[in-house]
């Protein structure tokens, strides 16, 4: 433990008795400098930590904390508030409930709390998450006015001690609620995908400035004593279905009427909650807070967005009548590489306190739990949160009495400009699943049921299936693009569930470009799956990282096919990335695909379009600020038909080694590069011709044997 850390009973004191006055967490945490009963925390001595463990086990108590089972009674929530002086602060909400459990072997969870500060709305999940995760929550004191750089600092550092004293690959969560999914998304850009990897936002108020209360801010506060004690009745029917909400603590498995009497009861039991609102929110704080969720929803903007490379999940309800949750949480996955979204129906702003949700099975349901880290490079990553996101100050921020920050977040253009050529973390089958659901690939790999063939390297052999696929790091895949790069959900999804090898594809810039509806179809799978913008620096930095590379020479002119061009090559005469491999040993393998260019007319090539009347000076307006590579590139897609539903085939060729010492030999890279070539065009020829003898080639047998027999087809043999 580094030594700012100290051991003792910094952990008995008033201000950390928490939930009802029970000291409930086997590790708590108060910023030094500072006694655990005084006000808001100002000095510089707050970037050190006092860590401290209760000196016996904690008794398993029912109550406001522990989830929920029981809803919080009047005293206990009183007793909370009155006890819950001192810093901003993290800590553990429950005890395990089984001592044998050991909390640093499983994932660590961080829950943000909403403007109440208290996280009491996600206590009710606590039961479940707490038997999956390291359970940590932060608290916010009601009388605490530290700015949300200060926040996001005290969040920061305690999350850099979790990475240094945790096993590399240990995932680090967190989850934010409403204000909280703010704070989690400007501390996911302090911390960086490699210290805080997973992101769950659950109706994040980062739509707080699209809502009525952002141009109420300044009236609520200011209401007379009496009409602000009513304040939390008056909004309640905002947070939730009271019913769901009073459902929550009822037993389906009673009989209907005892189950009827038991949700009146819970309802009245609701009452000394919604009261004690009003003692969370005093005036003064709920004026702070709205400050913060003004701010704090200005600076999560889409340039912020596009640079963040954690996974995102983002839970909404679709009647959230506080603020629009489901129209942001399209807006969030929008601007976001890598985010999934689950719209619950029927949820309200509060939907972690409803009946029948739980947060578990929805992680589970989304592939977005997972115990370990696991990255698209063989190399030990290091987990360090970047330099450039610390700022100077005393740890407890930068802004001043409004709260509004001096220096902010470094502002970030579109993702064209973003350094993404780093190891990043692979996607679990669920969630490799979700994305494909939603892109269609799931569907459509029922129809064109894809097949993979490999070659050894020393015999050529041609065998089905990756075994023959080089184990040998870095790698570079060269392939065909097929007509509209239509394969290339198939072929990335393919790599992932065949091999477990998620290939970092080379793509074109104009992908990443949010102002470019030219590609918008393809981002999403692209920065689902770690592409790149194609360039030589960022070829560099991948294959130094020793990771596997997808490229496609003939790039969007050989995608962008006109007509008579099936499975013809349009790559470049420069031989550029064949130096750039042989610098790092790399080897380099051909992949040949086929059953796209011929399930297809070209009815009007893009050069076609841009000279109908009309339509083509509108496409040559929308395609001003597109990115090109190459001075000849018409990047519009041309207009296509479907001719058949054909069976998808790829193989990969024989793998070529490469060696440092033809970095400067410009004759040998250009053999090289022939070779490359040479490799994907036999590999088109081999699989025209073999796929003739595939007795499911067609469809209609293909689909029905699959249906049948609840298995892929079989196909030609490979030799």
């Amino acid at each position: 433990m580094p030594s700012r850390f100290k051991s003792g009973g910094g952990a008995t004191g008033k201000g950390l008795k928490a939930f009802g006055g029970q000291v409930l967490c086997n590790r708590q945490y108060v910023r030094a400098g500072q006694s655990s009963n005084t006000g808001p925390c100002r000095t510089k001595t707050c970037s050190r930590w006092i860590a401290g463990r209760a000196s016996s086990r904690p008794e398993i108590r029912t109550g406001w904390a522990p989830g929920l089972t029981d809803l919080p009674s009047k005293e206990s929530l009183v007793n909370y508030i009155k006890g819950s002086d001192g810093p901003p602060r993290v800590f553990s909400p429950l005890p395990p409930n089984n001592w044998n459990r050991n909390p640093e072997e499983l994932p660590l969870l961080i829950v943000l709390p909403g403007i109440d500060g208290t996280g009491y709305t996600a206590a009710a999940q606590f039961p479940v998450l707490c038997e999956r995760f390291d359970l940590k929550t932060f608290l916010i004191p009601v009388g605490d006015r530290t700015p949300l750089d200060g926040l996001v600092s005290i969040l920061r550092e305690y999350i850099e001690n979790e990475v240094a004293n945790s096993p590399s690959d240990r995932p680090i969560y967190v989850m934010g609620e409403s204000f909280g999914g703010i704070l989690a998304l400007l501390l996911a850009d302090a911390c960086g995908h490699l210290c805080l990897n997973r992101v769950v936002l659950v109706n994040p108020a980062t739509s707080f400035g699209k809502s009525i209360w952002a141009s109420m801010g300044d009236v609520l506060p200011q209401l007379p004593a009496p009409a602000y004690d009513v304040l939390p009745f008056a909004i309640s029917p905002f947070l939730g279905n009271p019913i769901n909400l009073a459902r929550r603590r009822v037993d389906g498995e009673q009989p209907i009427p005892s189950q009827a009497v038991q949700t009146v009861m819970s309802l009245f039991a609701l009452m000394p909650v919604l009261e004690n609102l009003k003692d969370v929110l005093p005036p003064e704080t709920l004026k702070w807070k709205l400050q913060l969720l003004e701010e704090g929803a200005k600076r999560v903007d889409a340039a912020l967005l596009s640079g963040l490379q954690q996974r995102v999940l983002v839970i909404a309800g679709d009647a959230d009548l506080l603020i629009p949750s489901k129209e942001e949480a399209d807006r969030l996955k929008k601007h976001l590489r890598t985010c999934s979204v689950k719209v619950i129906d029927g949820a309200g702003h509060a939907l972690l306190q409803e009946a029948d949700i739980n947060v578990s099975n929805i992680f589970d349901e989304m592939g977005f739990y997972t115990r370990s880290l696991k990255y698209t490079s063989p190399k030990p990553v290091k987990r360090l949160i970047p330099q450039q996101k610390r700022r100077n100050g005393n740890g407890n921020g930068n802004g001043n009495k409004n709260g509004q920050s001096g220096q902010g977040l470094e502002k970030k253009e579109v993702m064209l400009s973003q350094d993404n050529a780093k190891s990043i973390e692979l996607p679990t089958l669920g969630e490799l699943g979700k994305v494909c659901d939603d892109l269609g690939i799931t569907r459509a790999k029922t129809l064109l049921s894809p097949v993979w063939f490999s070659t050894s390297s020393t015999s050529g052999e041609v065998v089905n299936g990756l075994e023959h696929l080089p184990k040998e790091r870095p790698l570079i895949i060269v392939a065909n693009h097929q007509t509209l790069a239509v394969d290339l959900g198939f072929l990335i999804s393919g790599l992932l569930e065949e091999g477990g090898i998620l290939a970092r594809g080379l793509a074109h810039p104009s992908i990443f470009q949010e102002e470019s509806t030219t590609n918008a179809g393809m981002r999403g799978l692209f920065t689902n799956f770690g592409a790149v913008p194609v360039t030589p620096r960022n070829m560099f930095k991948l294959l130094k990282n020793d990771e596997v590379i997808l490229l496609f020479p003939g790039g969007a002119r050989e995608a962008l096919k006109q007509k008579d061009e099936e499975y013809k090559l349009f790559w470049p005469e420069e031989q550029e990335f064949v130096r750039i491999a042989a610098k790092f040993n790399a080897t380099i393998v051909p992949l040949s695909g086929v059953g796209i260019d011929d399930s297809m007319d070209i009815v009007a090539s893009g050069n076609e379009l841009l000279d109908f009347p009309f339509v083509g000076n509108f496409l040559k307006e929308s395609m001003e600020n597109v990115k090109t590579v190459r001075e000849d590139e018409t990047l519009l897609f041309p207009l296509a038909r479907p001719r058949s539903l054909n069976r998808l085939y790829f193989k990969f060729g024989q793998p070529i080694t490469l060696s440092d010492s033809i970095v400067n030999d410009k004759e040998k890279c250009q053999e090289i590069y022939q070779k490359a070539k040479r490799g994907v065009e036999d590999g088109i020829s081999y699989l025209k011709e073999k796929r003739a003898q595939d007795p499911y080639k067609d469809v209609i047998p293909r689909v029905l044997y699959e249906q049948n027999s609840k298995k892929k087809a079989p196909t030609f043999k490979a030799n």
